[in-house]
């Protein structure tokens, strides 16, 4: 026991002896002192900077949903058949389009994050979802929209409606379409943002699409996520899903 001691003791004076040692050695050489100095106030800065830095971006990450002014207000949760509905909405300032060309997507031309899938690929995701679509509501519908235009087989696993991120549409591009297609065309803008619905009837819809990816909680999702030609497509859809 005291043989510990004498050690601990040993070393304490040591480390006693080196810290004088070191402040002898700052003291007759200034120069070194201000190197130091210098350094450690930099090294200050520097982590400082980093956690104003990572503040702003984090902050940033977790900004708002989308404002209602700017486009249509997402999918409603639903409980045992109840449909809650929105605490608020604020009516879309009308907004002058310009001289806009309307188009439809070419109901053949696969959506971007499946275009280069081989023929295999496409047939193995399309089987791995199929579970989703069963006795799904939105799926009878789509099958309708799809059938009426001619299009079946994988490409109505692989396309997107409506060109909503590229082109701005009027309501008489919508005359005909049911409420639940409309509501797929409306919550299809957000599922190609990553959107993760909370209404497990339209989430499996979405699951059923193979381009679709849920990445983002609606927590998470911010208004800059949709650019200005979506904001536009939004606030008509919101008007015609009521």
């Amino acid at each position: 026991m005291e043989e510990v001691k004498e050690r601990l003791l040993d070393f304490r004076d040591g480390i006693v002896d080196r810290f004088f040692a070191f402040k002898k050695f700052l003291a007759n050489n200034p120069t070194v002192r201000r190197w130091l100095t210098e350094a450690c106030i930099a090294l200050g800065v520097g982590i400082l900077a980093g956690a104003i830095t990572f503040g702003i971006l984090n902050h940033e990450k977790k900004s708002l949903a989308v404002k209602d002014e700017n486009a249509a207000t997402p999918v409603q949760e639903q409980e045992a058949g109840d449909k809650i509905e929105a605490s608020s909405k604020v009516e879309p300032e009308e907004q002058d389009y310009g001289d806009v060309v309307i188009e439809v997507v070419d109901p053949g031309e696969y959506a971007p994050e499946v275009a280069n899938w081989s023929a295999e690929q496409v047939d193995a995701a399309v089987s791995e979802r199929a579970k989703y679509l069963d006795g799904n509501k939105y799926w009878t519908a789509a099958e309708g929209f799809w059938a009426n235009r001619g299009v079946s087989g994988n490409a109505r696993f692989c396309t997107y409606m409506f060109d909503t991120s590229n082109k701005v549409y009027s309501a008489s591009d919508f005359d005909g379409l049911s409420k639940d297609v409309i509501h797929i065309v409306k919550n299809e803008i957000y599922a190609r943002h990553g959107y993760s619905f909370k209404d497990a009837t339209l989430s499996n819809y979405f699951m059923g699409q193979i381009w679709y990816t849920p990445s983002v909680m609606p927590a998470d999702f911010s208004e800059k996520t949709f650019t200005e030609t979506e904001v536009k497509n939004l606030d008509i859809l919101k008007e015609l899903d009521k």
